[in-house]
């Protein structure tokens, strides 16, 4: 999946092909291997680093390359086709935004965040137990947030109580009770909930993309390889018609989140349009994930569902991944309140204004 943007889209292909050349060194050899997890790769991540890879939208003068969403978005979608096990959306995404938007200094480390208005920060003392922090065991350090601070806790600090999603993807529990220096804490940035939200929306669309076309992938080169009475499996009719379901959810999948990448490339996340592409862009991956994975795992059969193939790699993430930063239903509520709001001038002139 390589992502639009006016006049760069030799440049874009060029760093997709560089993502999966990473990607494919590291995490191929660990697909295969029949366990129910895949550990954080700090090899990856030094790779990655060293490649310009883990803080692309972060500025150059914060120690990162100063790209934009576009380019992070190629990278996310190339780590989440090849199931990479690294925290790439957490750090640059969300940590990053937080630091800078706080005035903190950004650390060249994996990083996760995670926002919560009832997180106290009072003064210098930090106090918070929250679960489900992503990829907590593997980072250097967590920035946490409420309404009206950002703290950089390092991971010293933190106690970690070791979780997992659907895809056993690590979401941790952490309890901290700790006072900081004040260089550690800043101001959080205006509507941080919203803004935090649709950060992670995005990126979470992104990645859903990602292992949903994997899925596809696999499942086309299995049903062109697999004889079953004489004759490849995407031979007959209902083999076919999964197939072509599941490239119809891809597809409405991929063209609404590259809308909605194109648009925070452009205006930004602090833009209403901006706000609404993304709300499609999760309602709509959040429904394509749950019949990719369906018709995937009835074309392979037994074989998709055991510990020995990789498919399960991407349609329990893709499942997964659904769930967090609102579900379907979370963002057509924000769609339905947006056309409410705009009734007066019609239902029409909201997708218009959109696009």
């Amino acid at each position: 999946m390589t992502f639009d943007a006016p006049g760069r889209a030799e440049e874009l292909t060029e760093l997709r092909g560089l993502a999966d050349d990473i990607f494919s060194a590291t995490a191929r050899a660990v697909l295969d291997v029949p366990d129910t997890e895949i550990a954080f790769s700090p090899t990856l991540w030094k790779t990655l680093a060293e490649s310009g890879l883990t803080l692309l939208t972060t500025p150059e003068s914060d120690g990162g390359s100063g790209a934009t969403q576009a380019d992070l978005a190629v990278v996310i979608a190339s780590a989440a086709a090849h199931a990479a096990p690294v925290p790439l959306a957490e750090t640059d995404l969300l940590a990053s935004w937080l630091l800078r938007a706080a005035g903190l200094p950004v650390p060249d480390a994996p990083l996760t965040a995670a926002y919560d208005p009832a997180l106290v920060i009072d003064d210098r003392r930090v106090t918070a137990s929250l679960d489900r922090v992503p990829w907590a065991r593997a980072a250097d350090a967590v920035v946490l947030a409420n309404d009206h601070s950002v703290a950089l806790v390092s991971a010293a600090d933190l106690s970690i109580e070791p979780g997992a999603g659907l895809a056993r993807d690590p979401r941790d529990r952490i309890v901290v009770d700790v006072e900081l220096p004040a260089s550690a804490i800043g101001p959080a940035p205006h509507r941080i909930g919203r803004e935090f939200m649709l950060r992670g929306a995005l990126a979470r669309s992104i990645q859903i993309c990602g292992a949903i076309e994997q899925a596809l992938e696999l499942t086309i080169e299995h049903v062109g390889m697999r004889r079953q009475f004489g004759r490849p499996l995407g031979k007959f009719q209902a083999v076919q018609s999964l197939v072509a379901e599941s490239a119809g959810a891809v597809a409405m999948a991929r063209a609404a989140t590259e809308f909605a990448v194109s648009r925070v490339t452009e205006a930004g996340f602090e833009d209403e349009r901006s706000e609404l592409a993304i709300a499609v862009a999760k309602a709509q991956t959040s429904r394509s994930a749950p019949i990719v994975a369906r018709n995937a795992h009835q074309a392979h059969g037994a074989i998709g569902f055991t510990l020995d193939h990789r498919l399960r790699h991407f349609t329990l993430r893709a499942l997964a991944w659904r769930s967090e930063f609102g579900g379907p239903q979370h963002w057509e509520h924000v769609l339905g309140e947006a056309a409410l709001r705009k009734s007066g001038a019609g239902l029409w002139n909201l997708v218009t204004e959109l696009t």
